[in-house]
């Protein structure tokens, strides 16, 4: 685990593939007690998703960033398909763009070059204040492009990763 930033009174933690015993409990708790996931079988397989983690000043998680792979169409093209949450007395305005500014440059890093891996992150709006015209500028302001409508009629976005520079 390595602190990638700071913001504010927080830290913003990179864990993808790095969660222990500890913190997957610590996740589990957090979800929980913030009635993000109630069933703890579901909040114990979601820790295994988990891309970055927010630190409070005494160290506790209040907030989490996580990814699952999948293809929104008959499997032409992966995704990485984005959440986050974060507990409500510490969503500073800020905060949440730059967990997922952190979690997408971290992809784009982990898995540069490789030809299958995944063009770039999803993010379906299951929040109705993302839809509002302020979200929609914030969903934009890191990069998304509307993408379209799943079958709920819930707004999904994208943004690809870019290129890896060509080797000469």
């Amino acid at each position: 685990m390595s602190v990638i930033s700071s913001f504010k009174k927080y830290q913003i933690v990179w864990v993808w593939n790095q969660t222990t015993p500890a913190l997957r409990n610590e996740l589990i708790a957090f979800w929980r007690d913030n009635g993000a996931i109630q069933d703890p079988i579901e909040a114990w397989r979601r820790t295994f998703e988990v891309a970055c983690v927010v630190l409070n000043a005494e160290g506790r998680v209040v907030g989490v960033s996580s990814v699952y792979c999948a293809s929104p169409a008959a499997g032409k093209v992966l995704y990485w398909f984005y959440r986050t949450f974060i507990q409500e007395d510490c969503r500073d305005v800020g905060l949440a763009p730059r967990v997922f500014a952190h979690t997408y440059e971290q992809l784009a890093l982990a898995y540069a070059g490789e030809a299958r891996a995944p063009a770039g992150l999803m993010i379906v709006t299951e929040n109705p204040k993302l839809e509002t015209a302020a979200g929609v500028r914030v969903i934009q302001s890191v990069g998304f492009q509307r993408f379209g409508l799943d079958s709920s009629g819930q707004s999904v976005w994208h943004r690809l990763f870019l290129p890896s520079p060509q080797k000469s």
